[in-house]
């Protein structure tokens, strides 16, 4: 019954949740690579994550199917040239505005009781924890395969690949990092 409340929700907001994400990933200065895009593909990437989460609360997706599809993003998130730190972005802002639609209809609605929280929370943390677990395990896959066309990586190239976008680098001779809050 949650599952079926939440599903709703998607199918109801799918349009208007595709569009504050997308609005949300041009607006953040953390997600530059993003901003290289034309705004249909931005929207397409961020309804995609909505889509598959439907799915996934439908039922009708299986755990090795959620495993493939997000190992797949993370190593084309590779490929096209993005910071892992970006793409655990773009996750946590699907997370964040699926939330806030399932929050502002249970207010006006009173859909979900106390009772079903712990439900709707488990089903919504173990999608997205996956999602980032296994979009990390498909970026790091594709970047062992590229390990052998690289003659050699600098602290400069890892820093590219996984910190751009949510640190703030010091000098060269500073091999500490300051996280900042994004």
């Amino acid at each position: 019954m949650v599952n079926h409340k939440l599903t709703g929700i998607i199918k109801e907001n799918l349009d208007a949740m595709t569009a504050n994400w997308a609005e949300e990933v041009t607006k953040s200065e953390v997600m530059s690579t993003y901003h290289k895009f034309d705004e249909a593909s931005i929207r397409e990437r961020g309804k995609a994550v909505f889509v598959n989460l439907a799915k996934w609360l439908e039922g009708g997706a299986k755990i090795h199917e959620v495993e493939e599809y997000f190992e797949k993003v993370g190593f084309t998130r590779l490929e096209e040239g993005f910071p892992l730190s970006e793409v655990h972005y773009a996750i946590y802002l699907s997370k964040k505005i699926f939330w806030n639609y399932v929050d502002w209809r249970d207010t006006v609605t009173g859909t979900f009781t106390t009772s079903s929280a712990t439900q709707v929370m488990a089903v919504f943390n173990n999608y997205f924890d996956l999602s980032s677990f296994h979009v990390t395990n498909g970026y790091f896959r594709g970047l062992i395969s590229k390990l052998d066309s690289y003659q050699k990586l600098t602290k400069n190239d890892l820093m590219r690949l996984f910190l751009k976008g949510n640190v703030v680098a010091g000098s060269d001779e500073d091999d500490d990092f300051v996280w900042r809050p994004v």
